[in-house]
């Protein structure tokens, strides 16, 4: 037998899988201030040579 009632049991559950929800909404949003969104890229001046290795920190497909 389990040294937890069933109703704790459920309760422990509802409290984890809150904490985890409130956990991956801090993942997904913790920096995305700092994302680079469309539009945002700077255009670069038509007289400039093109970088030989592209910058590709922080971008996603």
């Amino acid at each position: 037998m389990s040294a937890l009632s069933v109703d704790q049991i459920v309760s422990l559950t509802e409290v984890l899988v809150i904490l985890m929800g409130i956990g991956i909404i801090w993942a997904v949003y913790y920096g995305s201030d700092r994302a680079e969104l469309p539009g945002d890229a700077q255009i670069p001046e038509p007289d400039e040579v093109d970088d030989s290795v592209p910058d590709t920190r922080g971008r996603t497909l």
